[in-house]
């Protein structure tokens, strides 16, 4: 568990939003996922875990496990995790540091400059 802390930072605020959200869900953890999608080509994927995936990593943080699809590690190492509150509730957002380019929402990115990021750059 202490090489996850290498891949993926989660700051204070994110990690009560998350001990709060996995508190009112009724379920294990979060689970931290990047799939084919977005206006970048890859999108993240933020979920409650109501069933373990064996293959996952697991991180434990400040009272809160999250997992990892294992094969995303490459795409979110160094990535930090964070929640903005606002008016109208907040969200989590990624600060990633191996994204090359990333939508205005931030739920977006790509990670490869040479491409023209239409959903095929990574995967």
């Amino acid at each position: 568990m202490d090489e996850m802390k290498k891949f993926i930072k989660i700051t204070t605020k994110a990690s009560n939003f998350m001990k709060k959200s996995i508190a009112e869900e009724g379920c294990f953890g979060v689970r931290i996922d990047v799939a084919p999608g977005g206006c970048q080509g890859l999108t993240y994927e933020f979920s409650f875990v109501k069933e373990i995936n064996s293959s996952d990593l697991v991180l434990e943080e400040d009272g809160v496990t999250i997992y990892i699809a294992a094969h995303v590690v490459p795409f979110i190492s160094g990535m930090t995790v964070d929640f903005i509150s606002s008016p109208m509730g907040g969200n989590i957002v990624f600060e990633n540091p191996n994204a090359k380019s990333r939508c205005g929402c931030g739920k977006s990115f790509c990670m490869d400059t040479d491409a023209t990021c239409d959903r095929e750059c990574c995967f």
